[in-house]
């Protein structure tokens, strides 16, 4: 009688997790439909819309990332929500050239709370809030600053996402085919340098075709080079890797498991962008200033 009963509990477990298993792929599955098309409705659009749709993107991961920290409820994240929304207005003014200026004030800023509230917070927690506006808010912006080019940045902005979330999937499935050497053991055993291989690959290839259909045959009015697509989104894919891995190391030093829940299946905005922002700034420099 006791063993059938274990038995019985096995199965329902078993089926438990089953279960569970399928409902996260649904969720997963679901919002990461309505988060695609939502991308592409703002990154069509761009303009106004993309830079507001930042803005709050960028606001929502700059408190997750004050969570992990326990600096979310401090008058510091208020400040930098407050710098977060000043700097996205600047940057429709100013383009980049405002970048420099608002981080200077927003560092002289939080050194005035913090002098002035001694010994209330620490110069780390300090640290990490500059650190979270520049790696949230700044980085993140660089979406827009791709996509406001007048030329082509309605055409080159796709390559961020090809970059980063195109590498993730190759190095997934190459990793999963092939892997047999962990890429970084200690933080993401799961992660193997076939896997990296296959996604720095992938990317560049996905960049070539994605330029190849676009420049060659859908526009004519703009020419550009499929090779230095190419290996932009190469380079993009590194970075990416490193985004990533970035993101998964402060989970680990601050032992969480995901950033937020707002995105059903993935977690929070930096689960779901930790690599696009890393990117963005890097395809910006690539495809915009070294021509």
């Amino acid at each position: 009688m006791h063993i059938t009963k274990e038995i019985e509990d096995m199965v329902k477990e078993k089926k438990n997790k089953k279960e569970n298993k399928f409902k996260s792929f649904y969720q997963r599955s679901i919002s990461g439909i309505f988060l695609v098309a939502f991308l592409i409705v703002v990154l069509m659009l761009g303009g106004n819309v993309l830079l507001v749709s930042l803005g709050v993107l960028s606001s929502i991961a700059f408190l997750e990332l004050l969570q992990v920290f326990k600096l979310n409820k401090t008058l510091f994240s208020y400040l930098g929500i407050a710098f977060i929304i000043f700097y996205y207005i600047s940057i429709y003014y100013y383009s980049i050239n405002g970048v420099l200026l608002f981080l200077i004030a927003f560092l002289i800023l939080l050194l005035s709370f913090y002098v002035f509230t001694f010994p209330k917070y620490t110069i780390k927690e300090v640290a990490l809030v500059i650190y979270g506006v520049i790696y949230v808010a700044i980085m993140f912006s660089f979406v827009y600053l791709v996509r406001n080019n007048e030329a082509m940045g309605k055409y080159i902005v796709w390559l961020i996402f090809i970059s980063s979330w195109g590498s993730d999937t190759f190095a997934y499935l190459t990793g999963l085919l092939f892997g047999k050497h962990k890429l970084v053991p200690n933080l993401s055993p799961k992660k193997t340098v076939e896997g990296a291989i296959g996604g720095i690959l992938g990317s560049m290839i996905l960049g070539a075709i994605y330029c190849y259909i676009v420049f060659n045959k859908l526009v004519d009015d703009i020419t550009i080079s499929t090779i230095r697509v190419s290996i932009g989104c190469g380079v993009g894919s590194v970075i990416s890797m490193i985004g990533d891995l970035t993101a998964s190391a402060i989970k680990r030093n601050y032992d969480v498991k995901d950033y937020g829940k707002i995105i059903p299946g993935h977690g929070g905005i930096l689960d779901r962008f930790d690599s696009v922002i890393f990117t963005a700034p890097a395809l910006y420099f690539i495809l915009n200033l070294f021509k």
